[in-house]
């Protein structure tokens, strides 16, 4: 059996990966499942996953580092509900230290596993960090970006679709000379193609061949992951002139104007709307809307949250968006089950040196 952990940084295209994977092992009868990761209670990547019929896991209330055994529980759980081959675990993207607190335990406790990390990272952003220097994040939070990428073996280097190709070839040049001595490729997860190419480079993989533990201030780790605001809500929509999806989008939008008009840094923005559209923002990605709405009554929204503020502030913001919306659209909106929080210093279980 083989665990193939994915860390790197919200917003990194770090499901996107582990569904197109999935599907490619279906093609080939092999089994495969997810477990995903949250500091919070509510994921919209794990109900992503069951909308596509994806049987798999959640740890939840906190990264895996800090839940070794929920961790080991859900591995237990889906091995034997579910007989995978392959289990993709994704771990929050505010969290590093991966080789040393899950990595080397899970090698260490279940010795006939093969275990494998990849570090996923937005080409974009990489691009804005590396090549143009800009400040988009905390010192503090740019600490725990840099220390994910210092710690891969595997260096996944992902939506190559959004640079243009002098952007790309100047990443490449600055990429290899901060990290040449990583496995490096360059992935777009919604091409099958280059998902397989990273399939080829896990096979190769030996998990005799474990990376080194970083060193780490930890000090300086949970300062970052306290910078950042949590907010996960449910938010329900209504509409008498059937405008309740429409209605939705426009909250949407209204929440990312409202966000980077104050100029706060997002980790991600993640909304799940009727539990099968996913719109997704990152501090790097344009504001692009693929889908398009059908009239409807009512309207269910699920919304992840992860930006450099204040959580009150950030639930503010949701509210006075909400409070224009239901003004302009003639709508009526309901927030149900938030949750807003700073995660809380991280303390790993196990953590082998």
């Amino acid at each position: 059996m083989k665990i193939h952990l994915l860390g790197g940084f919200l917003g990194s295209g770090k499901t996107t990966a582990i569904l197109s994977a999935i599907r490619i092992l279906e093609d080939r009868a092999i089994k495969a499942g997810p477990i995903t990761n949250e500091q919070g209670v509510r994921l919209v990547d794990a109900d992503l996953f069951r909308h596509f019929g994806v049987a798999g896991r959640e740890v939840t209330n906190g990264c895996f580092c800090c839940n070794y055994q929920d961790l080991d529980n859900q591995i237990q759980s889906l091995l034997e509900t579910e007989q995978p081959e392959i289990i993709f675990a994704e771990s929050v993207g505010s969290c590093t230290d991966i080789v040393a607190t899950v990595l080397k335990p899970l090698s260490l406790f279940r010795p006939d596993t093969q275990v494998t990390l990849s570090v996923f990272a937005d080409a974009l952003l990489l691009y804005m960090l590396l090549v143009e220097s800009a400040e988009l994040f905390s010192d503090q939070v740019r600490y725990i970006y840099f220390k994910q990428l210092e710690e891969a073996r595997i260096l996944i280097i992902n939506k190559v679709d959004l640079l243009n190709p002098g952007q790309l070839r100047d990443l490449k040049k600055v990429f290899r000379e901060k990290y040449g001595n990583r496995i490096i490729q360059y992935q777009n997860s919604r091409d099958e193609d280059s998902v397989r190419r990273w399939l080829k480079q896990l096979d190769k993989v030996s998990s005799l061949l474990i990376p080194e533990s970083l060193e780490i201030d930890y000090y300086t780790y949970g300062a970052g992951e306290a910078k950042l605001a949590w907010v996960d809500q449910e938010i329900e929509i209504e509409s008498e002139s059937g405008g309740a999806s429409l209605g939705a989008v426009d909250l949407i939008r209204t929440i990312l104007h409202k966000v980077t008009a104050r100029k706060y840094a997002i980790g991600h923005l993640k909304f799940l709307l009727n539990g099968k559209n996913k719109i997704s923002f990152t501090a790097s990605s344009p504001p692009t809307f693929s889908f398009k709405t059908h009239p409807s009554d009512s309207a269910n929204l699920l919304l992840n949250a992860r930006v450099q503020t204040e959580p009150e502030i950030l639930l503010q913001l949701i509210s006075e968006s909400v409070r224009e919306e239901e003004k302009r659209s003639k709508i009526r909106i309901r927030l149900n089950s938030v949750s807003a929080f700073r995660p809380g210093y991280p303390s790993p279980a196990h953590r082998i040196g």
